[in-house]
């Protein structure tokens, strides 16, 4: 009688179990599409009126800002906090790469960021190499400002 009652309860448990998990995947599916096709028609309608409205040159002084963290981390020795910097760099990067329009730009960009990131988490930072690719990215963050400053952002 006890072990009917054990395997009954079992059985129970995994029945709800199964009903719960198998009832929150069917609801979660049709609520992710319209968010994912309300993104998408935002994203088509909303590209030519958000754009203009947020300015891109306090993005571009952030990015200036954290690539001047990285070089002060990288100088200092400091390889955890050199990291943390170079991952924002990348992230604040991100966030410019919407309001460009020149693609090989945006490459750049993005290439230059990514080429500091993977250097300082590297570990063993030759000063030199750094530099070089820091002077990249300051090209290509002149490029892009030179470029942003030419677009109109009313």
């Amino acid at each position: 009688m006890k072990k009917s009652k054990v395997l009954f309860g079992l059985l129970a448990i995994i029945a709800v179990v199964s009903l719960v998990a198998g009832c929150g995947s069917s609801e979660k599916a049709p609520a992710q599409a319209p968010a994912a096709s309300q993104e998408q028609a935002s994203g088509h309608q909303g590209h030519s009126a958000t754009m203009p409205k947020e300015d891109p040159m306090p993005i571009m002084k952030d990015l200036d800002k954290s690539l001047q963290d990285v070089v002060k981390q990288v100088k200092a020795g400091q390889t955890m906090d050199a990291q943390k910097s170079a991952g924002q760099l990348v992230s604040t990067t991100e966030k410019i790469l919407p309001h460009m329009m020149d693609a090989s730009l945006k490459d750049n960009l993005r290439k230059a960021a990514g080429d500091i990131k993977n250097t300082v988490n590297a570990g063993k930072m030759d000063p030199s190499a750094m530099e070089s690719k820091v002077k990249t990215m300051q090209d290509a963050m002149q490029a892009t400002t030179s470029h942003l400053q030419t677009m109109q952002h009313q």
